[in-house]
């Protein structure tokens, strides 16, 4: 598998896939596809993809309830990130989105699922990702297993310089547990921070989907400020649109194998995301 484009604009090398036999398809879904869409439409999906990164990719251990499912589907868009990994122990698990509660989100995203912890962390590893651990402020549900030596951040520091010459220009894994029990003891291994959620209250935890936007949404913020490039590359965000395109085009599968055969097989490959092939190496 090969891409188009070595590397992403932060110098790490992207995990999207384009084989060598498909490359020169590269762009005529969108040229065959987007008279079916409104200028408005377009507009709106080149805009958004013009604001996406994938400097945060986000992993949820084990979460399975629809309705959480689709509240951090529906969280991760609106923060403009992409990828997202559900790592789920139990092979039987199946992650599942509630329509009305989803509103959509999943079609502008990129999920995968994985297997195990190993299998994740070095995916992420070799893909230049911080892992940072989502934890309560006191680490109560991951004192068992709690590493000294690795920094903590809570989410009202990521603006400070010691969060920003942390990360650098890296990208950061979310790894986010169930609420009952955290993280997995097995990511004491592999994680590089964590952080955390600065609460007030009596309440000793929030839901993922909330957890999960305060922190994106101040890393947003964050890395807009202190990563220049930390949105998609040109290249990128091409592919995201073509993909948007032939996902979202009503009839596009009729269409093409009728008036454009030859590109069957691009359109079935980009519609489907297999693209987005991240691969232990």
């Amino acid at each position: 598998m090969i891409w188009t484009e070595s590397t992403t604009s932060s110098n790490v090398p992207t995990q999207y896939f384009i084989p060598e036999h498909l490359r020169n398809d590269f762009g005529k879904i969108n040229a065959a596809l987007r008279g079916f869409f409104t200028d408005a439409r377009i507009g709106k999906m080149e805009k958004i993809a013009q604001i996406r990164s994938r400097q945060v990719l986000t992993v949820f251990e084990n979460t399975h309830h629809a309705h959480n499912i689709s509240a951090i589907l529906r969280t991760i868009d609106s923060f403009g990130f992409l990828d997202l990994f559900f790592l789920y122990s139990n092979k039987e698990m199946r992650f599942k989105a509630a329509d009305t509660i989803d509103r959509g989100a999943s079609q502008w995203l990129m999920p995968k699922r994985i297997n195990t912890v190993e299998e994740c962390a070095d995916i992420l590893k070799n893909s230049g990702y911080k892992i940072a651990l989502v934890s309560l402020p006191d680490f109560s549900r991951t004192s068992e297993h709690y590493i000294d030596k690795i920094p903590s951040f809570p989410s009202n520091s990521f603006h400070s310089n010691e969060f920003k010459n942390f990360i650098g220009d890296q990208k950061i894994a979310l790894i986010f547990g169930s609420e009952l029990h955290g993280v997995s003891p097995e990511w004491k291994n592999y994680a590089d921070m964590y952080v955390s959620v600065q609460m007030y209250g009596f309440t000793e935890s929030l839901n993922v989907s909330v957890c999960a936007g305060i922190i994106l949404q101040t890393l947003r913020e964050s890395l807009s400020i202190h990563q220049p490039n930390f949105l998609l590359s040109k290249q990128e965000q091409n592919l995201i649109l073509e993909h948007w395109i032939a996902k979202t085009c009503p009839n596009a599968f009729e269409y093409i194998s009728t008036r454009e055969p030859d590109l069957l097989k691009w359109f079935e490959f980009v519609r489907s995301g297999k693209f987005f092939q991240p691969i232990p190496k």
